[in-house]
């Protein structure tokens, strides 16, 4: 009989956007990995879903993150209160602590470095992950548009999750989908990446801005974020004045068409060259481009 392979110790890399946050955790294997599809978490993280890695005990060294952090006290929809924990300078979401303080943190596995995931890890946690509030996925990732599409005028509704900034859009018949894996849109969500609606400013208002903020994100754009509890809302790209991106992963579901496949003229997958190796995309015929486009 073959023995079984000792457990593999694991040195994580967790880091945001700018770097303020970084933190190195030794572990004795590797950790679970976590999907929760719950509409809080999905509008916390500006996702289609969070992302975790269960990592045991709160993590004393978390405690080195709190000068450049803000935490933001919350509920999901699968474990109750919790504390949601992102950069103050970048916005990166980076982790999930229950309020509690009695069960374990989740890293947020969009800001592991890859480079501190050995492949045969990452590829295991692709396949083997567990699921929170699946009857909640959001309706928008896996939809496929179905030709000719059905254009019609939809007002399309969205906001942070602490409710200081909203917005509404009409879609018009150019309501589409691109799904992002850069690495800046996989660490400002903490998650798989982010999922942009183009629509155009004419049709854009903001109906809440107690905490808006325009913040340049690369030499190329900037994004619409919270700053009280650091929601990334839309991208505004400086080539593209006669148009506004905004965050499908933080629209109200009841504002979606109730057939997204029939309404969607178009939906790809975008930054494709950037995929992490825990995830792994669909077989659903989307155009995969490597770059963005």
């Amino acid at each position: 009989m073959r023995e079984a392979s000792p457990p593999r110790a694991l040195s994580l890399l967790l880091r945001c956007q700018c770097g303020s946050c970084a933190l190195r955790l030794a572990l004795d294997r590797p950790p679970p990995a976590l999907r929760c599809h719950c509409a809080r978490c999905r509008r916390y993280h500006s996702s289609a879903f969070a992302a975790f890695l269960q990592i045991g005990a709160r993590a004393p060294a978390l405690a080195s993150l709190s000068p450049s952090t803000r935490t933001h006290p919350d509920v999901c929809d699968a474990m109750g209160p919790v504390d949601r924990l992102s950069c103050l300078h970048c916005y990166s979401v980076l982790a999930w602590l229950p309020s509690s303080g009695e069960a374990g943190v989740l890293l947020s596995l969009g800001c592991v470095d890859d480079s501190s995931i050995p492949p045969p890890i990452a590829r295991e946690w692709a396949r083997r992950y567990a699921e929170c509030e699946p009857t909640q996925r959001a309706r928008w990732w896996t939809a496929v548009p179905r030709q000719p599409a059905a254009p019609s005028v939809r007002t399309l509704r969205g906001g942070c999750a602490c409710g200081a900034c909203a917005f509404e859009a009409q879609s018009g018949g150019e309501f589409q989908t691109q799904h992002c894996y850069c690495k800046l849109c996989r660490r400002l969500s903490g998650s798989v990446g982010q999922t942009w609606v183009p629509v155009r400013p004419e049709g854009f208002r903001w109906r809440a801005k107690d905490a808006l903020r325009l913040v340049r994100t690369t030499a190329h754009g900037q994004r619409h974020v919270c700053t009280r509890c650091g929601g990334v809302l839309s991208i505004v790209y400086d080539s593209q004045p006669d148009c506004i991106w905004p965050s499908a992963g933080v629209l109200d579901d009841a504002s979606l068409p109730e057939d997204i496949g029939a309404a969607l003229c178009r939906s790809i997958h975008i930054c494709c060259s950037m995929m992490q190796a825990w995830y792994e995309l669909p077989d659903d015929g989307l155009p995969r481009l490597k770059y963005a486009g």
